[in-house]
């Protein structure tokens, strides 16, 4: 999941003060990040919400950006964040599926960005401080959700009702692509084959198909603020990992 160097929370870490997500930097900069079927709704309105190949299984993620860098980013959506953005600098075991009893880690990342003198993980008298607790919150909350979203992605899989979606544009010299997607193939909507998930997992996943399906178009959007991110910032260092949750893009430039 979503984390660069995850830490057991124990000894001397308990110590440590935590900030707002938006003072990390993998939180503003993430384009890619895995979500589930609750959070549709509220991303659906500004970013494509799709599935990602990793390995042999998928996972459902959002797109908020074809760039791993805020500023490419749209403006006015670049507060909205995901359940697992919400919650960090907390993440889940990454060694483990991620489930209710998942243990909870702190990636061990520095706050480049405070507004604040932030707040301690635990209290004095080593209870679990407020600003730590709704966050375990928010990861418990993803971690209810996980399985139903999973399964309705692995069914869509097994039935082979996803097709890969190229994500990849030339702006301006640069090939920017965003790798491993996939969505439902049109067809799908026509044939009746979705008619056994929606009776199996019922409203959440009518929720995830409907939304999927409109929020395509707004890879527009992701495309108009990609440009004007490049036009201002023609210099970028490729970044070719594709190894985290956040950084999958790839980003060439002539040479």
């Amino acid at each position: 999941m979503f984390c660069e160097r995850p830490i057991a929370l124990e000894k001397d870490v308990l110590r440590r003060r935590i900030y707002a997500p938006l003072a990390y930097a993998p939180v503003r900069n993430a384009a890619v990040v895995p979500i589930v079927h609750s959070e549709c709704l509220m991303l659906a309105s500004w970013f494509p919400l799709v599935w990602r190949r990793r390995q042999a299984a998928v996972e459902f993620v959002v797109i908020r950006a074809l760039l791993n860098d805020q500023g490419a980013q749209p403006p006015a959506a670049r507060a909205l964040l995901p359940l697992l953005l919400r919650a960090y600098p907390f993440v889940f075991d990454p060694d483990h599926p991620v489930g209710t009893d998942t243990r909870k880690m702190l990636d061990d990342v520095f706050a480049d960005a405070p507004t604040d003198v932030g707040a301690s993980i635990t209290t004095v008298n080593r209870k679990l401080a407020r600003a730590t607790a709704s966050r375990f919150q928010i990861l418990d909350r993803f971690a209810d959700e996980a399985a139903v979203t999973t399964a309705i992605g692995n069914a869509l899989a097994d039935l082979d009702l996803l097709e890969p979606w190229p994500l990849k544009f030339d702006i301006d010299g640069h090939h920017v692509e965003t790798p491993d997607l996939m969505v439902i193939r049109p067809s799908a909507f026509d044939s009746g084959a979705l008619g056994g998930l929606l009776e199996t997992w019922g409203m959440p996943c009518a929720q995830m198909l409907g939304l999927h399906r409109i929020s395509l178009f707004r890879a527009g959007v992701l495309l108009a603020a990609a440009k004007v991110f490049l036009k201002h910032n023609p210099v970028i260092v490729p970044d070719k990992s594709g190894e985290t949750a956040g950084q999958p893009q790839m980003l060439s430039t002539p040479s």
